[in-house]
Formats: C-alpha cells, structure tokens, sequence
C-alpha cells in the first residue's frame, strides 16, 4: 500500500515516456500502445511481486498453522502451543503470533478477542477459517478436531498451485520467446533488408503493422501476468 502513490507516478512517466518514444520513431499509431504499455509496467511489476509475496505467506501460513494445531491438539493450552513453537515461523507470519502472545500475556487476557484481533491482521480464507475455529475451541473443546481440516485445505491449495505452475510455465516460456522473436525481428531486418526495415518504420502500412504488433505483445502480457496468479480457497 506504501508502494502505490509512487506506482502512480511511475506509470504516469512511463505513459510520457511511451509517446515520446511513439513520437521519435514518428509513429502516431504508437502512441496508445506505447503509452498504456509504458504505464502498465509498474504495475505488473507491484502484481508480480504481490502474486510472489501471497505464495510465500500461504507457505508460512501452513507452516504456522500445521505446527501450532498439532501442539494445540496435544497440549490443549493454545498460548504454550503458539510459543513454543514460535521459533520454527518465519516473516510475515512470525511477528503476527509474537503480538498475539505479548497481547494475550500482558494487554487482553481475553481470549476471543485476541484471536480475532490475530485473525485480521492476514488476508486469506482459510487462516480466517482457522482463527474462527479455535474461537469456538474456547467454548467447545471437542472442536479441536476440526482445526486439522484447515490445515488439510493449505495443502490441497498448495498441491492445486503447484500442478497449476506446472501447466503453465511451459506456454509462459513459448509466449515470451515469441515476444522476443518478434521484436528481435526488426533490427534483424536492418541487417537482411534494409528496404523493408525502411517499409516497416517509414510508411503508413509499416507502421500500421508495427503498432498491431506492439498491441498483440501488450494483450500477451496482460494474459500472462493474469494467469499467473496465486490460487485462491473459495468455500
């Protein structure tokens, strides 16, 4: 969130530096493609990295929630299960279960408040799920059981999203290299033919097709970047 004014003006040079580089090339069909291509990079950047970042808090996520449920089902004394246990969880999740326990200990001695407060501090479904459960494991002790179902769910996500990378590296790799093909392509026909380098950069025709292609690699782009995505538990 911190990132996203400075994304802002990022896109907005990167638009500027589209047309200008539309305009030196003299290609006013450029213009559009260039500019929304240039401004969409950071973007794609702030998703990558966000799509990167949500993999490895769903990782630490079962980790942290496979460790403390086993703890918790042997021990039944959720505060001693989350500490002990504390030294085996990573960023991000680490000082979220830290606040809990320094909350628990010495701020709230309620217990319901403060998993809910430790419930909302990460994003994802399942985790809620998880923290709803171990509400009603304060009233209900034979619940405790049902925790082990949320920790089942991060591994089927994590088995989906990996058979999901599988599928489709293979085609990210032959759409990138067919990117790189078709821009290489036009200094290449500076050194092959420079009569039709000059047609593809100085008529009307030309130019029409260098902005279709710029357009198609733009369209590739966001398709990749779309099904990239983490995968998400929907109940």
């Amino acid at each position: 969130e911190g990132r996203f004014t400075m994304v802002k003006r990022l896109s907005l040079i990167g638009f500027s530096l589209g047309v200008l580089v539309s305009v030196l090339f003299n290609n006013l069909f450029l213009i559009p493609v260039l500019g929304a291509g240039f401004a969409f990079a950071p973007v794609w950047y702030l998703r990558s990295t966000a799509a990167s970042y949500k993999k490895h808090l769903n990782e630490e996520l079962e980790t942290a929630i496979s460790v403390i449920t086993t703890s918790y089902l042997r021990s039944g004394d959720l505060l001693k299960s989350v500490r002990e246990n504390i030294p085996y969880l990573n960023p991000p999740v680490k000082s979220h279960f830290e606040a809990f326990l320094t909350e628990s200990e010495m701020l709230n001695s309620n217990m319901i408040s403060t998993i809910n407060s430790l419930k909302m501090k990460i994003p994802n479904r399942i985790y809620h799920e998880w923290c709803n459960t171990l509400i009603q494991c304060q009233s209900d002790r034979s619940m405790k059981n049902t925790l082990s179902f949320s920790v089942q769910k991060f591994s089927d996500v994590r088995i989906i999203q990996s058979e999901l990378e599988a599928i489709i590296n293979e085609p990210k790799k032959e759409a990138f290299t067919m990117i790189f093909l078709v821009m290489a392509n036009i200094p290449l026909l500076y050194v092959l033919n420079q009569s039709w380098f000059r047609t593809l950069l100085f008529t009307t025709p030309g130019k029409i097709t260098l902005a279709i292609c710029a357009a198609l690699i733009l369209f590739s782009i966001t398709r990749v970047m779309q099904l990239s995505r983490p995968v998400d538990y929907k109940a």
